[in-house]
């Protein structure tokens, strides 16, 4: 992230496509998709489009609930209010919103077009960086 500042865009921290899955798929099939990938969130799509979000930490609820994971559906366990922000959005402002919101991944959109996901990590690694000293 060689370079990034506080005012830069949060677009300039999307390192790649955003990571999918289907309403319909199990709980379990979800969390292999999030493992093999190293991934904490997934964009949850049905047919018309981006409906949710679904995170390890609803998975993990889930377990705890005692749920069976080959039998729950990502549709009922997913959260459907989108945290998004435009790509121009400012680093720093984008961290704020995370903050604000109590969550630890923000969807970023180009023209109300999802382009990716940033996490909390992401962003504080990029805050950080202004102030490492070589």
């Amino acid at each position: 992230m060689l370079g990034i500042r506080p005012t830069d865009p949060v677009g300039t921290l999307v390192t790649g496509p955003v990571a999918m899955t289907s309403p319909t798929a199990t709980l379990r099939a979800a969390a292999e998709t999030l493992t093999s990938d190293n991934l904490g969130l997934l964009l949850v799509v049905g047919p018309a489009g981006p409906r949710a979000v679904l995170s390890e930490r609803d998975i993990v609820a889930s377990i705890a609930a005692g749920d069976d994971v080959d039998v729950e559906r990502v549709r009922d366990h997913a959260t459907a209010d989108l945290l998004t922000v435009d790509e121009s959005t400012s680093v720093r402002d984008a961290m704020r919103a995370v903050l604000e919101a109590e969550v630890r991944h923000l969807v970023i959109e180009r023209g109300g077009v999802i382009v990716g996901v940033v996490s909390i990590r992401d962003l504080a690694a990029a805050l950080l960086e202004e102030h490492t000293i070589a």
